[in-house]
């Protein structure tokens, strides 16, 4: 008699349907985000994160992996609509093999076939039945292994303790009007040394990676209050409302006037 036995736990499947017919800016936070899959019926999205800018289109599947700190502008000719599909769990057996991989397009599953299985996928469990929520994971689960035959691993090896101390300091002093030549001091190296290795490991620079969390801190701040932008510039560290605007029209798509009309 021969046995296999492989655990395949989960605490929970999530599939979501989202239907938007405005441009959005969104950020998800790396402690709080699962690895996914998303299947963009209509639409484009441009996901940023210090090391990559992907650009993904309709008919487009890809891959976002677990503990990434990523932002999404998402844009529309009018509509955006997608699917995301992900599996809440520390445990299931594909996430040895799925921490390891990189956020990707998929090119090989970016066909109307997959788009027509994510469409069953969300339709079985919208049910609310057992047995056709069975049947989803099925299909999800034979979409996980095909896609898993041709992803790519991450290639982003351990951080240099340089540049973890360095990302320490920025998101610490990041409100201030802090300068390369501070942050390399606190980590005694030269600027154009620190300025390498931020351009090596995370393909942006110290003070682009500082103005990213001043965007993220603004866009908080457009969301939950009524401050003048004048305000909400200098709360956030930049030493001009102009470079205020540009900067963060540059990072969103989006114009903090814009922003706050979309998501107030």
């Amino acid at each position: 008699m021969e046995t296999y036995e492989k655990k395949l736990c989960m605490t929970e499947f999530s599939v979501q349907h989202v239907y938007l017919n405005i441009s959005r800016f969104s950020e998800a936070s790396a402690e709080k985000s699962y690895a996914r899959f998303i299947y963009i019926e209509r639409g484009s999205a441009e996901i940023r994160t210090f090391r990559q800018r992907l650009s993904l289109s309709a008919g487009n599947l890809f891959y976002i992996p677990v503990g990434m700190h990523e932002t999404v502008v998402w844009k529309g000719a009018p509509d955006i609509e997608y699917y995301s599909m992900n599996i809440v769990s520390g445990s299931v057996d594909t996430s040895l093999v799925a921490n390891g991989l990189a956020l990707q397009n998929i090119p090989s599953l970016s066909t109307t076939e997959t788009g027509a299985r994510v469409r069953e996928i969300f339709r079985l469990m919208s049910t609310g039945e057992r047995i056709q929520k069975l049947r989803a994971l099925s299909l999800y689960y034979a979409l996980y292994a095909d896609a898993l035959t041709v992803m790519k691993e991450s290639d982003f090896d351990k951080p240099n303790p340089v540049l973890l101390r360095a990302i320490e300091y920025i998101e610490s002093h990041f409100t201030s009007d802090i300068t390369v030549e501070e942050i390399a001091d606190a980590c005694f190296i030269s600027a154009s040394r620190l300025h390498h290795i931020f351009l090596s490991v995370l393909d942006t620079t110290p003070i682009r990676y500082r103005n990213r969390l001043c965007i993220e801190r603004a866009a908080e701040l457009l969301r939950t209050g009524d401050s003048t932008l004048d305000s909400i510039a200098s709360k956030t560290g930049f030493n001009s409302s102009t470079y205020f605007r540009r900067t963060f029209h540059a990072y969103t798509g989006l114009t903090p006037t814009q922003y706050r009309i979309h998501f107030q």
